[in-house]
């Protein structure tokens, strides 16, 4: 299952950057933590294999929640194509800041 989201994501991020020029990803992460970090390293990591001309705007809301909201409405103003919110604190902000 998680092989079939990736592949779907790609697919969709793939669509999106041959209509509107290069992919642009905001990763909004809680704070810096071993697990947190990797998981944010993977992603970049898979992503960047497959798209290489992908650009990331990596954010640390240093343990603060209400920076979350703040990081993640600047990306739904600058118009990223996907927002990775890496913990609860971040996902739910991006949550209440898009349905897209």
């Amino acid at each position: 299952m998680k092989k079939f989201a990736a592949i779907a994501l790609t697919l969709a991020l793939t669509a999106s950057a041959a209509c509107a020029g290069a992919t642009t990803v905001g990763i909004c992460q809680l704070v810096q933590h071993e697990a947190l970090d990797a998981a944010t390293q993977g992603f970049k990591d898979a992503l960047t294999e497959k798209m290489p001309d992908v650009k990331f705007d990596e954010q640390n809301a240093s343990g603060d929640s209400a920076n979350c909201t703040t990081i993640v409405n600047g990306f739904v103003s600058n118009g990223v194509d996907l927002i990775l919110a890496n913990a609860t604190a971040p996902l739910q902000a991006a949550a209440q800041a898009t349905a897209d």
